[in-house]
């Protein structure tokens, strides 16, 4: 029903068909009906929350694919459902990150990492950083050097992210630039202004789809003495 845009159908299939079953192809409903340019379908899905992070076998979402069609209707539409999905999916899972976060104790994690490539010489050149962690309580900080890497060039700085657990859920987040020496909350709601900006960088910007391999990533413990080594505390 969705290939031939019939809303109607549509309507009755959603209350008795899953809303996030995928075809061959790894498309959802609203990938179909953002790509083939059927907008009552897609709004009728995301009016009854459609997920619109997830991605196809392509690794693409169907905001990635509203963006490669340049319908800023659209583009505007899934921005605004992604976003209060994400609070939505922040909110739920909150709870269990806090009662987590009492139950583990306090450490300091160093997070090391960089790009690899084929191309000679091409990983000297790739972004790395080192983040530290800080955990106390149900308090997290992050730092981290690497602020942006754009045309293979990497911008350094010193950022610091902050997880406030005893605060405010629309006060919990804080990103530090200590070099600047300002702070800005991460705020739950945007206002339209800021949601139309957001919409202008997407449309004039490349796309990308990324993943993340974790068969590489070891782990090993931090260990203090010269000559005789032991595991650190």
């Amino acid at each position: 029903c969705v290939f031939k845009g019939d809303v109607r159908r549509l309507s009755a299939l959603i209350r008795t068909q899953g809303i996030a079953q995928k075809d061959s192809h790894g498309n959802t409903p609203l990938h179909l009906a953002v790509m083939l340019g059927h907008k009552e379908c897609a709004h009728l899905l995301l009016a009854h929350n459609a997920p619109v992070k997830v991605k196809n076998a392509q690794g693409w979402s169907p905001l990635a694919e509203a963006i490669s069609y340049g319908d800023r209707q659209m583009i505007s539409a899934l921005l605004r459902k992604l976003k209060q999905q994400s609070r939505e999916s922040v909110e739920e899972k909150r709870p269990r990150l806090l009662k987590a976060l009492k139950e583990l104790g306090d450490f300091y994690l160093e997070l090391h990492w960089d790009f690899q490539s084929w191309v000679p010489l091409l990983s000297r050149i790739l972004p790395s950083d080192a983040c530290k962690i800080h955990k106390q309580g149900i308090n997290i900080r992050l730092d981290t050097t690497l602020i942006d890497f754009t045309d293979m060039k990497c911008q350094r700085g010193d950022l610091s992210f902050i997880f406030n657990g005893d605060a405010a859920p629309s006060e919990s987040f804080v990103v530090l630039d200590n070099e600047q020496k300002v702070y800005q909350r991460i705020h739950h709601e945007e206002s339209e202004m800021e949601t139309e900006e957001e919409v202008d960088i997407l449309m004039s910007s490349d796309i990308y789809s990324a993943t993340l391999s974790t068969k590489s990533i070891t782990f090993t413990r931090a260990q203090t003495g010269w000559l005789f080594r032991e595991d650190k505390t």
